[in-house]
């Protein structure tokens, strides 16, 4: 519950910051401004703590009397703020555990510890102060909360999350988080210089005690045991992982894909943006556009789409892309486009593409002796390149090895979240399909459109 001094200051705040907003008009103050909106937060601040004090925490046990020394310090319920956006409170950078090791809820809770109780000092051994997060805290979750303010109606903890994340320190971790907000429409654009110092502490490899074992180390030495076991480990500087329960640590999964998206004249939107929408959600992919020539592509639909890089400049890339589109039957008389699909291949670790993207496939003969699929409408355009291709006529998608084709237009998108669950796991692309509104049709084997077979 509140204190009656916790509701005056609330009151008091949001109303200096009226009053000094009222005024901004007048006078253009600068100064004015960096203080209403202090008062702003500071009244924000406040109210997430009372009503974290009336609801209590998921994450750890309340600790009033710390927290309420500073009114942007709020002992977070981190937990609640990652579900509030669907994410997996036991994921690891809203994925499979894998991309460093440590659940994100795990990461924050370090934080939410050091936030708590501010007099933590491991400087001594070269580790974290409380003091040294809090003061990081108090620009970073202002700055949060200003670049989010559109979303706190429907997201009340929103700019706990962010904060969250940022504080990690890892450029991998911010870049994750702003990836999300920006698809929102709110990229992080204000002050988070504060945040990268803390990575050495903070981080995976970080070592917030300064023991010398890190941060990931003393979790797989003690997370197993539970959260509570880790937190104590990580802070104290006396309790160490002995050689043998860190000899051999999980091999890390590769965290970064770089996704190159063929685009020719004539290619079909759909076939590149269904799967763009969701790849692009996904912080471990980066999207590039390839096609012959550098520069604006025209789609079937007349729009143009600029590509990147060229055959000559493109760069190593993870995971192909090859869309269909009515550009298909000229491009299959390409050999140009032909040879870039084979050398790609050649080193993909995937290879993927959508309705007649089949076909150049096939064409290029990357297809050879494996089960492919294509749109139902234009089927025998496919099947027509190459004979020594298993084509399957009902299917949504198939996947064989490392090839995935999809049938027509639409599928791509069912086949696109198909890559993230091989890659991922099943519930990351459940995930991600809820949150962009999707509904996955996850049978490869079904095909409501195989009626249009011809």
């Amino acid at each position: 519950m509140w204190t009656n001094s916790q509701w005056n200051w609330a009151k008091l705040n949001f109303r200096v910051g009226k009053v000094i907003t009222m005024t901004i008009e007048l006078f253009n103050s600068q100064h004015l401004k960096q203080l209403a909106m202090f008062s702003m937060v500071s009244a924000i601040g406040l109210c997430q703590f009372g009503c974290h004090q009336e609801l209590g925490s998921l994450n750890e046990p309340s600790n009033a009397g710390t927290a309420a020394h500073n009114v942007l310090l709020d002992p977070f319920d981190f937990d609640g703020a990652i579900r509030e956006v669907n994410f997996d409170p036991q994921s690891d950078d809203n994925g499979q555990l894998g991309p460093n090791g440590i659940p994100d809820s795990v990461e924050m809770a370090l934080i939410s510890r050091l936030l708590r109780d501010p007099a933590i000092d491991l400087s001594s051994q070269g580790g974290v102060t409380g003091q040294m997060v809090i003061d990081a805290w108090n620009q970073i979750y202002a700055a949060a909360q200003i670049d989010n303010a559109k979303h706190l109606e429907r997201w009340p903890r929103v700019g706990s999350l962010v904060a969250g994340y940022v504080m990690i320190g890892t450029p991998d971790s911010f870049n994750a988080i702003n990836r999300m907000t920006t698809s929102f429409g709110a990229p992080l654009a204000g002050d988070y210089s504060r945040a990268a110092p803390l990575a050495k502490f903070l981080g995976p490899e970080g070592d917030a005690d300064g023991d010398g074992a890190t941060n990931r180390q003393e979790f797989i030495a003690y997370g197993g045991e539970s959260r509570e076991a880790y937190l104590k480990a990580a802070l104290n500087p006396q309790q160490k992982p002995r050689p043998e329960q860190v000899a051999t640590l999980p091999e890390l999964k590769q965290t970064k894909f770089r996704i190159g998206i063929l685009l020719y004249e004539g290619f079909e939107v759909l076939d590149v943006y269904g799967p763009v929408e969701m790849w692009g959600n996904v912080a471990e992919f980066e999207l590039v556009t390839i096609a012959e020539t550098a520069g604006p592509v025209r789609s079937t639909q007349n729009l143009q789409t600029v590509a990147d890089f060229s055959f000559d400049n493109a760069p190593a890339i993870d995971i192909l892309l090859v869309p269909g589109g009515f550009g298909t039957t000229r491009e299959l008389k390409n050999p140009k486009i032909l040879e870039f699909i084979r050398d790609q291949h050649a080193q993909t670790k995937l290879t993927t593409s959508v309705c007649t993207g089949s076909a150049l496939l096939a064409k290029a003969g990357v297809l050879d002796g494996q089960k492919a699929t294509s749109n139902k409408a234009f089927f025998d355009l496919a099947r027509k390149q190459s004979d020594k291709v298993q084509w399957v006529e009902e299917a949504r998608w198939v996947e064989d090895g490392k090839i995935f084709t999809s049938s027509g237009v639409s599928a791509g998108t069912d086949m696109s979240l198909a890559v993230v669950q091989h890659l991922f796991g099943e519930a990351r692309a459940v995930r991600l399909a809820e949150q962009l509104e999707y509904q996955w049709h996850r049978d490869s084997t079904k095909d409501p459109f195989v009626h249009l077979l011809k």
